[in-house]
């Protein structure tokens, strides 16, 4: 159910939270429970939209409705009846200029309030709220999911052809502690990964490309006691943080089956641009390093999916197969794949700009 309300219904709201508890309160029992609040954001290059995700976890299921404030303070109002709060560590929200944070007010003992703050108008298209029943064979709660949209100029987002000036982000996976596959020639990922990078790198700056590498030596991102998921969200700010047009994730594959052999190319679907970036780099790869052609794949993968702009992982060969690692570790064919990746960025921009109308 969707109404829009002015202040007054919000006064209404707070008039409840005379018998209300805050966040830190201890509750009494109910049939669910808030357990956990995760943040999302997403850029669709070719809609133009930006799109901020809050999803809250909950031990059992929950029935939400919703209704918005208006001015002078607007306010998306999503209340989940059949559950109770306990202290509860809310994050910040990724980006306030769609939704400048998140409160959590219980009313009664069996309702809450997520209290989700807009900077001005939303209107009725611009977001939606919905259930997802929990998975247990996943390891995935119940979940009260609420999507905020924002219009975007499509000029802040517009591609041109070329590759000077272009800002990209080139990830060589693992490293330092965590050497990734090791082959059974005994080859190490994280040092093809690198080798690799390192050769599109200076490939692209000949070309008049600004290259930022995640790492360039054998290094962890995180600190030792930060976990794997840190050291793969430190990645993807590398990229954010500076405004990147494309990130590049670099890897080796590995199988139990030593008999697999190929190249593949993975991206998440945040735009349009993600998937012609995956298709643009898996031919000119195919091509250019004459491996099997698995395909262009979609993937769930932090990397690709936490970054703002388009992204793609390289899975260049398999170093499990003991001659696809012979031809892997060559320098020659790593020159070969570096000049394709190349090729392919350079594609890429060019059939953007036209999707843009550009040239």
């Amino acid at each position: 159910m969707r109404c829009r309300c002015h202040w007054g219904m919000m006064a209404l709201l707070f008039f409840f939270s005379f018998f209300a508890v805050l966040v830190s309160a201890v509750p009494a029992e109910a049939s669910a429970k808030i357990v956990g609040v995760r943040w999302g954001r997403t850029m669709d290059a070719v809609t133009g939209t930006l799109k901020v995700r809050l999803v809250l976890e909950t031990n059992s299921p929950v029935q939400v409705d919703q209704f918005i404030t208006a001015k002078p303070n607007w306010r998306l109002v999503v209340t989940l009846r059949g559950a109770n709060v306990d202290k509860l560590a809310i994050p910040p929200s990724p980006d306030v200029s769609v939704v400048k944070g998140m409160s959590v007010i219980k009313s009664t003992k069996d309702t809450v309030h997520a209290i989700i703050e807009l900077p001005g108008e939303l209107k009725d298209d611009q977001y939606k709220v919905f259930t997802v029943k929990a998975d247990p064979k996943a390891n995935r709660p119940f979940r009260v999911v609420i999507d905020v949209e924002k219009a975007v100029p499509i000029s802040d987002i517009r591609f041109s052809a070329g590759l000077r000036g272009k800002l990209i982000v080139l990830d060589p996976g693992h490293g330092a502690s965590d050497p990734g596959a090791i082959g059974p020639r005994g080859s190490y990922e994280k040092t093809l990964n690198l080798n690799l990078g390192l050769k599109v790198k200076a490939i692209l700056e000949q070309a008049g490309a600004q290259v930022v590498m995640t790492r360039q030596t054998d290094v962890d991102l995180s600190t030792p006691d930060m976990s794997d998921r840190d050291e793969l969200r430190a990645r993807t700010m590398v990229a954010n943080n500076r405004k990147a047009d494309i990130f590049i994730s670099i890897h080796h594959n590995s199988s139990a089956n030593s008999d697999l052999t190929g190249t593949t190319t993975y991206y998440y679907h945040k735009s349009g641009y993600d998937a012609l970036l995956a298709q643009c780099l898996q031919s000119t790869m195919v091509r250019g390093g004459g491996l099997d052609n698995i395909g262009i794949r979609t993937a769930n993968f932090f990397v690709v999916k936490n970054t703002w702009m388009p992204a793609a992982l390289l899975e260049i060969g398999f170093i499990s197969n003991p001659q696809e690692e012979q031809v892997l570790s060559s320098p020659a064919f790593q020159q070969k794949i570096a000049m394709a990746i190349v090729a392919g960025i350079d594609q890429f921009f060019s059939q953007a700009a036209k999707m843009r109308g550009e040239q």
